[in-house]
């Protein structure tokens, strides 16, 4: 029925998602009932991502029973955020996420300060992060522009950081720090943010003043 709806959205106006009741109440009530063409062509747009993010779910179920591999893999994913901006400043981005949201990773990480992260910040978080699980012992890595200028281990964090500083300092300004055990709270961040200011005169950027969480 909801298909049905959608595909005479000419006339019909389908609604599947509750976070959109508010918007389109004061749309009707300024319409004198009515919605517009572009709004029901988006609700539309909302009842077939519903519906193929099912059906999917349904093909993946069915294909795993029969312990077969699927012939047509088809993910559905959740618009988590809107970034600030792409791989260039003038270009638009979103990064999205499994429906259940618990898949490990940089996507579902917590910002714990700093302003939104860009398609670029993102991007280059998740080769730091990826790259520093490759170690078992204290790591640390530093990314820049998707490529790694330092990469360390060390007797503690400190150590690790600035062993893999001293690799290429130039190169690690403005890049994305990653180690592969938890900070405590100021006690670790506070040396590696006096050291980088000693070293590098400049503001710190967005991207190695932001920090991330993420799980393993």
């Amino acid at each position: 029925m909801l298909r049905a709806g959608a595909k005479n959205h000419q006339r019909v106006a389908v609604v599947t998602d509750p976070g959109d009741y508010q918007e389109l109440l004061r749309e009707m009530k300024a319409q004198s009932g009515a919605l517009g063409l572009a709004d029901r062509k988006r609700l539309a747009a909302k009842v077939y991502a519903h519906t193929a993010q099912y059906d999917a779910q349904i093909a993946a179920y069915l294909t795993e029973q029969q312990g077969e591999e699927p012939e047509v893999l088809v993910q559905a994913y959740r618009k988590k955020a809107t970034l600030r901006y792409g791989e260039n400043p003038h270009q638009n981005a979103a990064v999205y996420t499994t429906f259940d949201g618990r898949e490990p990773g940089v996507a579902n990480a917590q910002l714990l300060q700093g302003k939104a992260l860009s398609y670029n910040n993102l991007a280059d978080a998740d080769a730091a992060v990826a790259a520093v699980y490759e170690y078992d012992e204290l790591a640390c890595v530093i990314v820049k522009h998707a490529n790694p200028c330092g990469i360390a281990e060390g007797d503690t964090l400190l150590d690790a950081y600035n062993n893999a500083y001293a690799c290429d300092p130039t190169s690690a300004f403005g890049g994305i720090i990653a180690f592969n055990r938890p900070l405590r709270p100021l006690g670790a961040l506070l040396p590696l943010t006096a050291r980088w200011m000693h070293r590098q005169p400049r503001k710190l950027s967005s991207a190695s003043s932001s920090r991330l969480s993420s799980p393993r």
